[in-house]
């Protein structure tokens, strides 16, 4: 048995030939070096730079916020989770305080605050009302603008990537997560402030880290939004402060399941 050969005659070009290939050989190229740069950018680690407007963008979230520490040798710690929206006033928010006590709930709807602090209280007198409400608008004008309440408390953390103007890329972390560390500069975070959080949102930083710049580290998701923002600094008391927030669930509904109007007491100025 025998196995037939094929033979190929390959000629070369003429050089009439050749000049006409060159265009295609030119398009074949950049066709080439375009795929390749389409392929790099797809995975390409999402930046910190739009970060925060990635995640605000989004409308809502799921959130975790735990404070620890020691202050003058003194541990301290308090935490709390739900449901925030990043502009709207709107939030469900539960919480353990410093000292320990029943768990809080607080649910802010627009310009309504309401809280369950005086459950303690009703469970020892039937005829005290759980829960208070507050109206905001008729609260003094310097008081609302400079006094931030639980709602900017929350959402602060998800606004200090703008005030990073170098963030360093650290590495890869927990589900597809890509980690920057970078330092918070007050000044350049409340230029870059929405005009209508501004005042409370500076206020809560000023508030709740450290005084002038400090470090932070920051986890930012695939589609580019925060998933966790950790702080940690030193005290002029000789303590130290850290301050860990988690997003998760974006565009989850704020379900404010307020109580029967018979449980509130307002107390609106």
């Amino acid at each position: 048995m025998r196995f037939g050969t094929t033979f190929i005659l390959v000629r070369p070009l003429t050089s009439s030939q050749a000049v006409r290939a060159l265009p295609l050989l030119a398009v074949l190229a950049l066709t080439v070096l375009a795929l390749a740069g389409c392929g790099s950018s797809r995975h390409a680690a999402p930046g910190l730079a739009d970060a925060t407007a990635r995640t605000t963008a989004a409308g809502t979230a799921r959130f975790t916020l735990s404070v620890t520490g020691a202050i003058g040798g003194v541990d301290v710690s308090a935490s709390e989770n739900g449901t925030v929206a990043f502009t709207r006033r709107r939030a469900h928010i539960y919480k353990l305080v410093l000292g320990g006590g029943l768990p809080q709930e607080v649910v802010i709807d627009g310009p309504f605050t309401y809280t369950n602090g005086d459950v303690e209280a009703a469970m020892n007198d039937p005829t005290v009302k759980p829960w208070t409400k507050l109206d905001t608008r008729r609260l003094p004008a310097k008081q609302r603008l400079d006094s931030p309440d639980e709602l900017a408390h929350v959402r602060a953390a998800a606004f200090l990537a703008d005030g990073v103007a170098d963030p360093k890329l650290v590495g890869g972390g927990p589900d597809h997560t890509t980690h920057y560390s970078g330092t918070v500069d007050p000044v350049r975070l409340a230029a870059r402030l929405p005009a209508g959080l501004r005042r409370s949102i500076a206020a809560t930083v000023r508030n709740d880290y450290a005084a002038g710049r400090f470090a932070a580290d920051f986890w930012v998701d695939p589609t580019g939004r925060l998933t966790h923002v950790h702080v940690a600094y030193s005290t002029s008391a000789t303590g130290r402060i850290v301050v860990d927030e988690t997003f998760s669930d974006y565009g989850a509904p704020v379900v404010l399941g307020l109580p029967p109007a018979r449980e509130i007491q307002d107390i609106s100025p």
